[in-house]
């Protein structure tokens, strides 16, 4: 019955020190606080540029898609380092500057 119960004890041990480990995922809310996305455009050659910008926060590189409103699709990918921002033009030749940009990332 001992051994039963020291069985017992050390399986839930083992669960409750991997639970922590299960909940970061790849992407999980922490990795949000890591990044954020903003657009900006910019005139030249008579004609906007849609670029999206990504801003690392964190100590890991991160792989990222970004899109824009205007042009959701294809995703655009990514590679941002630590600490570090990565440019990515979306749209090279629009008649507006307006845009909302939009990304995620991943470790």
């Amino acid at each position: 019955m001992k051994a039963l119960a020291t069985f017992t004890f050390a399986a839930l041990f083992i669960v409750a020190a991997t639970l922590p480990a299960l909940g970061q995922g790849e992407g999980g809310d922490d990795i949000k606080n890591c990044y954020s996305v903003h657009g900006e455009a910019r005139y030249g050659a008579l004609a906007y540029k849609h670029i999206v910008i990504v801003t690392n926060r964190c100590d890991v590189t991160l792989q990222c898609q970004v899109w824009t409103d205007v042009d959701p699709s294809p995703k655009q990918s990514t590679s941002v380092g630590p600490k570090g921002t990565s440019e990515t033009i979306v749209r090279n030749n629009s008649p507006s500057r307006a845009f909302k940009a939009f990304g995620e990332c991943k470790k």
